[in-house]
């Protein structure tokens, strides 16, 4: 297999809703667009960098006396959402914040960490590293239809890795799936989807210059894309739009969606609604997130726009749908969730 090293942030096993049956699902690092709501803020920039787990820290001044850059800050440490209780030390104690402007990613301070508080996120790997893990799993591949999907960050900001890592699976009989934003070269794209059985496609918005206020691109080449990949007979495309408070929830871009996707000839559209997770990796990763912790998104306005999208003569799931719709998978993921992890992290 390829030598070649690509750069990683995770590889999840029994991933149940990143394409059909029991999924392994690796993570790559980098993307190009900026979403002000992404749920693996790790994931966006390309390279390697000094991820923050709070709540080992005890502000002990390690990273401090070692960083050459200053990036060390203290901050007042405040809970994520209100109720919530500290894992260590009291809520208002002092715990460090890294200035990403200042810092130079030289990760002495992990070196000088005792606690696990800081760790690097990105983790250079051969298609060989992650194989081993994929192929751990082929038993229940078969048994459910599942298998590899690359995800992000965008699995294709990194095109001979992502390119190469789905080779060496579909060698290996396994099925595979592209987790993309569509945002790339069509050149790019279409040698990855030779070795791709799954499209999960993200429509984000419709409008062109909210599309740019929210996620820092046009949606041009992502619709153009999009359009492209629906005409091959070998690649099965699901349509998946995640669901923000006063980003794309308005009706105006629902029924844009409902109205577009219905124009393709495509049938079945999947709805992600906000969860309350992705702030945790925000507070992780030392950006300020935009939207309120510890909130999901309501479930009364989820069902408001999937009535909507179902009005274009769409069937219309929402994001849970993997499992629920499929007992036998949902009684496989209960069975082996006894004895096994759900995640192989590699950090």
């Amino acid at each position: 297999m390829k030598n070649d090293f690509g750069i990683i942030t995770n590889i999840q096993q029994f991933a149940a809703n990143d394409g059909p049956g029991i999924r392994t699902t690796v993570f790559l690092k980098g993307c190009r667009l900026n979403c002000k709501w992404c749920h693996n803020p790790e994931g966006i920039r390309q390279f390697p960098e000094v991820f923050h787990f709070w709540p080992n820290c005890i502000n002990c001044g390690n990273c401090k006396n070692v960083c050459p850059a200053d990036a060390m800050e203290d901050i007042r440490k405040e809970p994520t959402y209100p109720g919530q209780k500290g894992w260590k030390g009291k809520l208002g104690s002092k715990i460090i914040k890294i200035n990403k402007e200042k810092c130079l990613d030289c990760f002495q301070c992990v070196d000088a960490c005792d606690f696990d508080s800081l760790i690097v996120s990105g983790k250079f790997v051969t298609v060989d590293d992650v194989m081993k893990e994929v192929e751990k799993d082929i038993p229940f591949y078969k048994e459910s239809g599942g298998g590899l999907t690359i995800s992000g960050g965008e699995p294709t900001a990194q095109p001979k890795f992502a390119l190469d890592l789905l080779k060496a699976a579909k060698e290996k009989g396994i099925n595979t799936a592209l987790d993309t934003s569509g945002y790339q070269s069509w050149d790019i794209l279409e040698k990855i989807l030779d070795y791709t059985d799954y499209v999960l496609y993200d429509l984000k918005h419709l409008d062109r210059n909210k599309h740019i206020a929210f996620t820092g691109v046009p949606n041009d080449l992502i619709l153009e894309n999009l359009e492209k990949i629906i005409l091959r007979d070998d690649v099965t495309t699901y349509i998946r739009m995640p669901l923000l408070p006063g980003v794309n929830d308005s009706e105006e871009n629902i029924r844009a969606t409902g109205q577009y996707v219905k124009s393709l000839g495509l049938k079945t559209l999947y709805l992600l609604p906000a969860h309350p997770f992705a702030g945790q990796s925000y507070r992780l990763v030392g950006i300020d997130y935009p939207f309120p912790i510890g909130e999901s998104y309501p479930e009364e306005k989820a069902n408001i726009a999937k009535t909507i999208l179902e009005s274009y003569g769409l069937e219309v799931k929402m994001w849970i749908a993997w499992v629920e719709n499929n007992p036998s998978l949902k009684s496989q993921l209960n069975e082996q969730s006894k004895v096994k992890t759900t995640g192989t992290c590699l950090n």
